[in-house]
């Protein structure tokens, strides 16, 4: 579980004159960690909504473990998780809202606990290394963009995935907590296959492959630095950042 095989991927939506994707061929492995990057109105959203099911493809196909996606997330829930860039939260703790869906008792909390440190909320985690389970407030009021966002981490991983999607989950984290969940990341690849999308380069530095999208096909991929060398833009934004 965990290997996915895209073919001859096209989507198009209802009115639109042209493909939001065009001509996807990858194969990505379980261990990898895969990042999707590109301007905006690259494609990149249509194409985790594609692998997450939430489309049907106009043509070609997306499979996860032989199976068409749909079926593959039916079939094993909890195995592919998905962090997206606005995370909803409910009014209760820190817990209920990582545990959102499961029971909020003595070993889920044990789990919480776990995924919050991987996901670096660590100031919700006291000395005796117990989760501080005070009220978020009302949807979350009383936590910072970047808070929300290590909470929906925290929640993806709770299920150990054997996929891992994040769209932009990264946008609103400070740059020391950014490259302390990228080392996560870079950590729990050898359990699952991690799929970023990012348009901060620094997220992405040390994914395996790097995926360049523009106008809904792959323009480039490979290594951080062959992706530099191919797309002339993408190296402009990695220098501008210090990359």
């Amino acid at each position: 579980m965990g290997d996915v095989r895209i073919e001859n991927l096209k989507f198009k939506y209802s009115g639109s004159p042209k493909n939001a994707v065009e001509e996807i061929n990858l194969e990505l492995n379980s261990g990898m960690y895969v990042a999707v990057v590109g301007p905006s109105g690259a494609g990149k959203s249509t194409f985790v909504d594609l692998l997450l099911g939430l489309h049907h493809p106009s043509s070609g196909s997306v499979e996860i473990s032989g199976l068409e996606a749909l079926t593959a997330i039916e079939k094993w829930p909890g195995a592919i998780s998905y962090v997206p860039q606005e995370i909803q939260l409910v009014s209760g703790s820190i817990s209920e809202n990582v545990l959102l869906g499961f029971k909020n008792d003595a070993q889920n909390k044990k789990e919480a606990l776990s995924a919050l440190k991987k996901a670096q909320l660590n100031e919700y985690i006291d000395s005796a290394g117990e989760i501080l389970d005070s009220n978020i407030g009302d949807e979350g009021g009383k936590l910072s963009g970047g808070q929300r966002q290590r909470i929906g981490i925290a929640r993806a991983l709770l299920t150990n995935p054997k996929i891992l999607v994040m769209d932009e989950a990264t946008s609103a984290l400070d740059a020391q907590t950014e490259e302390n969940i990228s080392n996560t990341i870079s950590k729990i690849k050898d359990q699952c296959l991690v799929i970023v999308v990012a348009h901060r380069l620094a997220t992405v530095r040390k994914a395996d492959l790097v995926i360049y999208m523009q106008d809904g096909r792959i323009k480039a991929k490979g290594s951080f630095e062959q992706v530099r060398q191919e797309v002339p833009d993408f190296d402009t934004q990695a220098q501008l950042m210090g990359l």
